[in-house]
C-alpha cells in the first residue's frame, strides 16, 4: 500500500512510498482510513523537529472503518465506523496508565510519529484506544475527534467554569476554535483573539458564536478586558497559540485569582513578571493531549451538534497530493485540512 513516510531525521525526508500492508495481530484492530487531518505536529516533523521515530508513517488525527480484528477483540467488528486515540504503546502499569493519563506514560509511543500512523490505506492500533462512532457523525467530521479531545481535556479537566465567567481564548487555530466552543458550552462569555494574519479564522470564530472577537494588532487586550469587566479582568485565559507575547498579555488580562491554561505547545523561553503570581494569586495550568473520558465526551458533543467541527474543514486532498496539502497547512491557510488515502 502507499503511505506517507518520514524516512529519516532532519528537514524534509518525507515521501510517498510503497510499504507492506499491515495485519491485525492479537488484540489489534485494522482500520481502513477514511480521512486524516494534518496536524501542526506533522508539519513540524516534516520541517525537521525530532519528534518522530523514523522510518514511520505520519498521521494521527483520523477516522475509518474496521477492516479486520485480531484474536481477542470483542468490542468492535469489521464494518464498524471508528476513531482511535494516539497512545499506541504504553507500559500499562505506571501511575499515569493506572489513572487514565496514558499520554504521560514514560514508555508511551504515539501513532504517527512513535509508531506507524494513518496517512496510508490502513492503520493498525490496539483495541483499547478504539472508539465506535455514532451513526450520525460523518467520517470527515470524525477525523477531528483527536484535536477536539485535546480541546475538551483542556476545558473539562482544568478550571471549573461558571456561566458568569469571561474566558479569553488566544489563538484561533483548530485547537483554539475547538477550545472556544467547548468553553461556550458552559455558558461562559468568550473572547477569541488573534492577529491580523488570522482574519479569516477570527471571522469563523464569530460564525461559531463567540461573543467578542479581538485582533490584538489593532486593539489592546488588557484594556478591552478591563472595559468589559469594570476593571476586574478575565476569569480564565486559554492560550492556544504558544506565542510568548500572547502568554504575557493573557496573564496581564487575568483578574485576581484568575487562571491561565496553557494549551499551545511552545519551545520559547518566556519572561514573565513572576511577582504577579503571588500579588494577584494567579494560577498557571498546563494541559496536554487527551484521555479516554475526553474522547467519549467529544463523540457525544459532535453527535448532539454542540461542537461544530464541519465548519473547520477547509480543504480535502488525495494522499498523492500531500505536498500541496502540507504547504497550505504550513502557511496556515484554511483551518483543518483532510487527506483521504
Amino acid at each position: 500500500m502507499k503511505a506517507l513516510v518520514k524516512t529519516k531525521e532532519g528537514p524534509g525526508n518525507v515521501c510517498l512510498m510503497e510499504v507492506p500492508e499491515p495485519k491485525a495481530g492479537p488484540g489489534q484492530v485494522k482500520i481502513r482510513v477514511a480521512a486524516v487531518g494534518i496536524c501542526g505536529t506533522d508539519i513540524k516533523i516534516h520541517h525537521g523537529d525530532t519528534w518522530s521515530n523514523p522510518p514511520v508513517i505520519l498521521g494521527h488525527e483520523f477516522s475509518g472503518v474496521v477492516e479486520e480484528v485480531g484474536e481477542g477483540v470483542t468490542h468492535v467488528k469489521p464494518g464498524d465506523r471508528v476513531v482511535s486515540e494516539t497512545a499506541q504503546v504504553i507500559c500499562g502499569n505506571c501511575y499515569y496508565c493506572n489513572t487514565g493519563n496514558q499520554l504521560m506514560c514514560p514508555q508511551r509511543l504515539s501513532i504517527g510519529y512513535g509508531t506507524n500512523g494513518a496517512m496510508a490505506k490502513y492503520c493498525v492500533v490496539r483495541q483499547q484506544i478504539v472508539h465506535k462512532l455514532p451513526d450520525s457523525v460523518s467520517l470527515d467530521d470524525a477525523a477531528l475527534c483527536e484535536p477536539s479531545a485535546v480541546a475538551v481535556h483542556a476545558v473539562y479537566d482544568t478550571v471549573k467554569l461558571y456561566p458568569t465567567d469571561l474566558a479569553v481564548v488566544m489563538g484561533p487555530g483548530p485547537i483554539g476554535l475547538l477550545v472556544a466552543q467547548a468553553v461556550k458550552g458552559f455558558g461562559c462569555t468568550v473572547m477569541l483573539t488573534g492577529t491580523d494574519k488570522d482574519a479569516d479564522r477570527l471571522e469563523l470564530g464569530k460564525k461559531l458564536g463567540m461573543d467578542y472577537i479581538l485582533d490584538t494588532t489593532k486593539e489592546d487586550l488588557e484594556a478591552k478586558i478591563q472595559e468589559l469587566t469594570g476593571g476586574m479582568g478575565a476569569d480564565v485565559v486559554y492560550d492556544c497559540s504558544g506565542a510568548a507575547p500572547a502568554i504575557r498579555a493573557g496573564m496581564s488580562a487575568l483578574k485576581k485569582m484568575g487562571t491561565l491554561v496553557q494549551v499551545g505547545l511552545t519551545k520559547q523561553n518566556l519572561e514573565i513578571e513572576y511577582g504577579l503570581l503571588t500579588q494577584r494569586q494567579l494560577s498557571i495550568m498546563g494541559t496536554f493531549g487527551h484521555n479516554w473520558k475526553a474522547w467519549e465526551i467529544v463523540t457525544r458533543l459532535i453527535k448532539d451538534g454542540k461542537l461544530n467541527v464541519s465548519d473547520l474543514i477547509s480543504h480535502h486532498f488525495k494522499l498523492e497530493d500531500w505536498e500541496e496539502a502540507f504547504d497550505i497547512a504550513a502557511k496556515q491557510q484554511g483551518v483543518k485540512l483532510l487527506i483521504h488515502p
